[in-house]
């Protein structure tokens, strides 16, 4: 069986979870939990195999794979024993990746001053990475780009988890079509987070009649994302992407707190969202709505990571090129066709279903 050859750039958090989910699904002779899907266009998660990894922390760069996900400043838990990988983490493209908070807590390799497009287009051709998945911090306009730019031109899948508009550029868009290559973004959703949440809420009021006519959404974490989010000049993107998931879900956010709202080191890779719902039901009644959701932070992450790596790889064995507009939706907070909840969902299974046909046939 082919595998799915992924490189990562930015290992923190979030990488260090999809890492410990893969391997978990290699150990594990059953299906674990969180898996909305056993096989997306013939693969399974135990299918994934990690080729490269990119960052520019000098305590990371140079480490084993296996050793670098569980490095500080990370603040993802350790789950299981991940096994020696043999895929040394190499340095990535600086740019403008550690501007803001970051810098305090993160010193660049040196060798991060010198990477540039070609060195990472070059080294997904060596490795022969399927699919790039990018998890750079928010704010990282430039260093983002050099990223997609480089697997448009090494004809590696893009997966944008940052809020960074790629699949939001006509730019880019245009790039990977002309290159044949598969793009996914914009801003992961969680498997089941504050948006997520949030927008099935929205949905279900809306369903019955009711009229919103407020709401809010606050998140507070404790790892390196709300640290840097922290900064309003880095979380201007991280807004607009969730107001945005709002708009599709059929209200007008213009003028709605959605966070991240504050970095509390004490929560660790824990998140907290304090979510409220207002509206006017039959009568013109009020009716609202209060939920606090904690959720460990990472993982959360890499339930929809196991499926866009998947997704990813079969988009591009079936020679599917540009934004894979079916599938990002449900994947992306910030995808550039929004859908209300129900109908992305159903719109990712039917991709899933047809390219599953598609293999078999």
């Amino acid at each position: 069986m082919t595998k799915v050859r992924v490189a990562i750039a930015g290992v923190g958090s979030c990488a260090s979870s999809i890492v410990q989910f893969v391997e978990m699904a290699k150990e594990k002779m059953d299906t674990p939990s969180g898996v909305m899907h056993e096989v997306i266009g013939g693969y399974q998660l135990s299918d994934v195999e990690f080729v490269a990894a990119f960052e520019v922390d000098q305590n990371k760069v140079g480490k084993d794979l296996s050793e670098a996900i569980l490095t500080k400043p990370t603040a993802a838990i350790k789950h299981i024993e991940v096994p020696f990988f043999q895929v040394s983490v190499e340095a990535g493209p600086l740019c403008d990746g550690l501007e803001g908070d970051l810098s305090n807590c993160i010193q660049p390799h040196e060798d991060s001053l010198k990477i540039n497009t070609h060195d990472v287009t070059q080294r997904l051709k060596d490795v022969q990475a399927d699919v790039l998945v990018c998890f750079l911090p928010t704010g990282s306009f430039e260093a983002v780009r050099v990223y997609a730019e480089a697997c448009a031109h090494a004809h590696t899948a893009f997966i944008n988890a940052t809020p960074e508009p790629v699949a939001n550029d006509p730019e880019f868009v245009k790039m990977f079509e002309d290159s044949g290559t598969p793009l996914l973004g914009d801003d992961l959703r969680s498997h089941l987070g504050a948006t997520t949440l949030h927008t099935a809420l929205i949905e279900l009021l809306k369903s019955r009649g009711i009229d919103i006519t407020n709401t809010y959404q606050l998140n507070v974490g404790g790892n390196t994302d709300f640290l840097n989010l922290a900064n309003p000049m880095r979380s201007t993107s991280k807004q607009k992407s969730k107001r945005k998931a709002l708009f599709a879900s059929g209200i007008d956010a213009s003028e709605v707190a959605a966070g991240p709202n504050g970095y509390v080191s004490y929560l660790g890779d824990h998140k907290v969202c304090f979510l409220r719902l207002e509206g006017n039901s039959v009568l013109d009644s009020e009716i609202s709505l209060e939920i606090r959701l904690q959720v460990e932070d990472s993982p959360n992450s890499a339930g929809v990571i196991a499926n866009a790596m998947r997704v990813a790889k079969a988009a591009k064995d079936l020679n599917h090129s540009g934004v894979i507009h079916d599938v990002c939706p449900f994947l992306f907070k910030s995808p550039p066709i929004g859908q209300v909840d129900s109908e992305s969902l159903r719109l990712f299974n039917d991709y899933v279903a047809n390219a599953e046909l598609k293999k078999v046939l």
